[in-house]
């Protein structure tokens, strides 16, 4: 069970069952970050190597989806919520780890509470607006814990514009893959209606009034996936 950028695995506790591994990413909580995007989806799958089942969030999301794609057969269910599966071109990466470059030097200038308070502005979050004060704020501690060392070798090794385009690899996934996304999160639900047309046994799940982070608005549409899931 794989949290996301900026995020723990506190994220995952509501979600999780016995037996669940829900290790920390590189970059967070003192985890020192990866020398790339593929040594991480390494490590990651060694951590719990008779592991079958996937979650992912959004970084956590595209790492389940780099697992599926570095081991196309090992998996029986994922559960992929609001995640990208990477960048189609060259052009396209390096445009974005230019604008990663401005996060890491507001982490390296300002530090992390700056970098939280910025971060936290992105029109990305916008449908939080709604959610209790007490629950923003929890998550807000969450991001306040981490190193702004942490978080910028993390965008540095497993930024959107680090990985690979994981499209043609996850064409051969054999596993059934449900992609969870928000109604109010267009792009991604975009991205997941593309990836329902690669992956052969993929489906897509939307939660109406909901944004980016399903994990925060909508825990109990991803807990149903989950549960689901155990059936298979």
């Amino acid at each position: 069970m794989l949290h996301g950028f900026t995020g723990s695995p506190v994220n995952m506790a509501q979600l999780s069952s016995p037996g669940s591994v829900a290790p920390i990413l590189g970059g967070h909580l003192g985890e020192p970050p990866s020398a790339d995007f593929w040594t991480e989806v390494t490590r990651l799958a060694a951590l719990a190597p008779q592991a079958t089942r996937l979650f992912g969030y959004s970084l956590g999301g595209r790492l389940v989806l780099g697992l599926l794609a570095r081991f196309p057969q090992r998996f029986v269910h994922a559960v992929v919520v609001s995640a990208h599966p990477g960048l189609r071109s060259d052009a396209l990466r390096a445009a974005r780890r230019t604008e990663d470059e401005r996060w890491i030097m507001m982490l390296q200038r300002h530090g992390v509470e700056r970098f939280v308070a910025a971060w936290e502005r992105q029109p990305l979050w916008h449908t939080q607006c709604r959610l209790p004060v007490a629950v923003l704020a929890a998550r807000r501690h969450e991001r306040l814990r981490h190193t702004a060392a942490g978080l910028a070798g993390s965008l540095r090794s497993v930024g959107l514009g680090q990985m690979p385009d994981l499209r043609p690899a996850l064409a051969h996934t054999t596993c059934v893959v449900d992609l969870l996304v928000g109604a109010e999160d267009p792009g991604y639900a975009a991205l997941a209606a593309e990836l329902c047309t690669i992956l052969p046994h993929g489906r897509v799940h939307v939660a109406e009034q909901a944004g980016h982070d399903l994990l925060m608005e909508r825990p109990d549409f991803c807990s149903a996936h989950l549960n689901q899931g155990l059936s298979i």
